[in-house]
Parts: structure tokens; sequence; C-alpha cells
């Protein structure tokens, strides 16, 4: 086991591959993570993004309306490119919210292994989601759920390098806990901050 270490986090790269392949996921290499990430929302909602079950959460790159998922990115830098593209001039206020997150092995899209379920998750879908279709990031999503994996690591395709983690499951049994663990800090993001 190789331990990358960044700032406030740690990351272990399981270089064992799955010994059996699952039936519709190649064998790939899982990343564990763990420790703090963050999250910019609007100022006036800081409290919902832990929710699970919420039939009005929005419909984003790897969840169907209502469906559970938990977008969070390792440093601020990263979260602020996140949503670089979804950022209006006359947009309210937004903060950061810091999140601890308990160590869980996440399906890595990085890896050279993962390459066809990536080809499917990196494909624009807004558009799609926007005219009543389903995006292949869903069908990607889908695959990966149904094979078990509590969440995903997704590469940054604004600026290659960073990389932000989706959890399906949170703070419920076979999954990590995952709690807020800082006050909520003013951001400023630039219309399609890159």
């Amino acid at each position: 086991m190789r331990l990358l270490f960044t700032r406030k986090m740690s990351v272990a790269l399981c270089l064992t591959h799955c010994a059996t392949r699952k039936r519709s996921v190649p064998p790939i290499m899982l990343t564990e993570v763990s420790g703090e990430f963050v999250k910019i929302v609007w100022a006036d909602d800081p409290d919902v993004h832990l929710m699970r079950g919420a039939p009005d959460r929005p419909p984003a790159r790897f969840n169907r309306r209502g469906q559970d998922a938990l977008y969070l990115s390792p440093d601020v830098e990263s979260a602020r490119v996140a949503i670089g593209q979804d950022v209006r001039k006359d947009d309210r206020p937004r903060v950061v919210l810091t999140f601890e997150v308990e160590r869980c092995a996440l399906f890595d899209l990085r890896s050279p292994e993962a390459a066809d379920i990536y080809a499917l998750a990196s494909q624009p879908w807004r558009k799609l989601v926007a005219a009543g279709g389903d995006p292949s990031s869903w069908l990607a999503a889908d695959r990966i759920r149904a094979d078990g994996h509590i969440g995903l690591i997704d590469p940054s395709r604004r600026r290659p390098g960073l990389w932000h983690i989706t959890l399906f499951r949170w703070n419920e049994a076979s999954a990590p806990s995952v709690f807020r663990c800082s006050e909520v800090k003013p951001v400023i993001v630039p219309p399609d901050y890159r």
C-alpha cells in the first residue's frame, strides 16, 4: 500500500485489484479516502446536504432527482472549480462547508481499469436532463451502485489534476460516517471559474 498525504487528509491507494469480475464493472483499483472534504453551497441552506432520501434533491451528474448523492471536494480550490460553470453574476451568496468523512473505499474513475465507465461518466449531462433524457453519467453511476460501491472518485474535466468524490451512501450501515466539522465560511466564486 502506498500512502499519499495532503493537507488535513490522507488518501491510501490500494493496489490490490478485485479478485473476481463483478457483473458489470471490470476489475478496478479502489481508492481509500478519509479526512476533511468541502462543499460550496448557498448560504441560506447549509443544513440540507447531509439529508438522505430527500425527494427534492436536484438531478446532477451522478444522480437522478431525489436520488441520494453527496458531492464533495478535497479542498476549496477544487470545490470552486467544480461549481464554476453554474455560477452567475447575480447569484445568492455562497459558503464553504467542511465535512469529516470516515475512511471508505471508492470506485476510482481515474484508474485505467475504469476507462469504459469513465467514458460514460464524463459525457455532458445538463442539456440532456433539461430535455427530459437520461445522461450516460447516470448509467455509469447505476453500474457503480449496482455493484455495491459506496461512491466514486471523479477526476475534474475543467482542471485536470483536480478530483472530487461522490458518495451514494453515508451515515448508514456499511457506509462511512460523514459530519460537518467546522463553521460555515463565506466564499466568492467568479462566473465560469476554472
